[in-house]
């Protein structure tokens, strides 16, 4: 089954993917009011607290009321999570590895498949075997901008999306998209652990107004 090609179109303007994890859907969902309300439609929700699985599904119900709101999983590292996440209604995956199952289960269900790479060799790989957009992970660590644009130079085609690294900075975004980037993955830099314990979301809708209006200049 071919997979959904608007989510990496969506990526691709929005320019950002806010990723977060929280063990509950009353703080997810303030954090996806928030920064719906801000101007971001495609988020990540990690596959890292206790029943995520169940605070998803909670989610995805609740963001029926937030118009084009999509849902995507994250740190997916086995095929039984893709079929669980799936039937929670995720609309991608995203993985923090290359595996080929995962992704051979992703195809199967028409799913885009974002997986994690950190050498070239991988990243063409993925590219061959059907992901959507390939997520350089952890971005930072392996060489940041420069590394990228030096991936790019002999493979333009890759759509990469480096996570870990990535701030809300002018200077580091720029540096990212002057690399060719197709997108960024933001996470504690823009959804903070304060933020989510204390349930106050008041910084953060300031921090994702400030996101859209720099995306918009890179």
């Amino acid at each position: 089954m071919a997979a959904d090609t608007t989510i990496v179109d969506m990526l691709a303007v929005q320019k950002a993917l806010p990723l977060f994890s929280c063990g509950d859907a009353g703080t997810g969902m303030g954090v996806l009011e928030t920064l719906h309300a801000a101007g971001f439609r495609v988020f990540e929700f990690t596959n890292r607290a206790a029943h995520a699985i169940d605070v998803f599904r909670e989610l995805v119900r609740g963001a029926e009321r937030l118009p084009g709101m999509v849902l995507g999983a994250g740190t997916i590292v086995e095929a039984s999570q893709v079929e669980a996440f799936h039937a929670a209604g995720a609309r991608f995956i995203v993985a923090p590895n290359l595996d080929e199952e995962v992704g051979r289960c992703c195809t199967q269900r028409g799913l885009p498949w974002c997986p994690g790479t950190g050498t070239v060799s991988e990243m063409v790989r993925a590219h061959r075997q059907g992901a959507a957009v390939i997520k350089v992970f952890p971005a930072d660590a392996l060489g940041g901008a420069a590394f990228i644009k030096s991936v790019r130079g002999p493979c333009p085609w890759l759509r990469l999306m480096p996570s870990g690294g990535v701030s809300i900075e002018e200077a580091n975004l720029r540096g990212w998209f002057s690399a060719g980037v197709h997108c960024v993955g933001v996470g504690t830099q823009l959804i903070d652990a304060e933020t989510l314990a204390s349930g106050r979301f008041a910084a953060l809708a300031e921090r994702a107004r400030r996101l859209i209006q720099l995306l918009a200049t890179v």
